[in-house]
């Protein structure tokens, strides 16, 4: 998997719209978020048929856009199983106006419901915690944030929500795709 740094949002974002594909760069990066949370197997293929099916209709990707996505995939992985330190949502630059931000924050959430829900399916057997967070992350991803001012405390909150992603996002990953490295022994005691 790349650790190359990834193109620029807009670039993905172009690059997914030229192959005419129902997304954009957050939402992508959500649904890919939300495959890896929910526990779809990290083999590097496992995800292509459920993201697949939700931005082309169950069709294969165009070249240059497959590539996109794999080089996007393998940094999600990357950052998730580096302790989930580096793990970012792929958001548009902070000189964005904060309306189309929070625009993206909430198509990123959206996103990462959908892969989520594909591949995670005792999500009631979860624990309470995280069935809150992602009724959290439903109320979010539906919620239509204008806001009047850009001011710091608008600017603040969008910090405050975003940061909120980021960690229920790693928390859904350690509950339901992280591979503990530690042996069990066999011997009872």
């Amino acid at each position: 998997m790349s650790n190359e740094p990834l193109p620029s949002f807009n670039k993905i974002t172009q690059t997914l719209e030229d192959a005419d594909l129902f997304t954009n760069a957050s939402e992508t990066h959500g649904v890919l978020s939300g495959l890896i949370c929910g526990g779809v197997k990290l083999d590097g293929k496992s995800w292509r048929p459920h993201f697949n099916d939700v931005v082309n209709e169950g069709l294969g990707l165009p070249t240059n856009a497959q590539k996109l996505v794999e080089s996007i995939y393998g940094q999600v992985v990357n950052q998730f199983t580096d302790d989930g330190l580096g793990f970012n949502l792929l958001l548009p630059d902070d000189d964005v106006p904060l309306d189309e931000r929070a625009e993206a924050m909430s198509q990123w959430a959206q996103g990462f419901l959908v892969g989520f829900g594909m591949v995670q399916q005792a999500l009631n057997q979860a624990p309470a915690e995280i069935q809150e967070l992602i009724r959290d992350i439903r109320d979010i991803s539906q919620v239509s944030m204008d806001f009047e001012q850009e001011d710091e405390d608008s600017e603040i909150a969008f910090a405050e929500i975003v940061e909120y992603l980021r960690v229920g996002a790693m928390l859904c990953f350690n509950t339901f795709s992280r591979q503990l490295n530690i042996p069990v022994s066999k011997t009872l005691h």
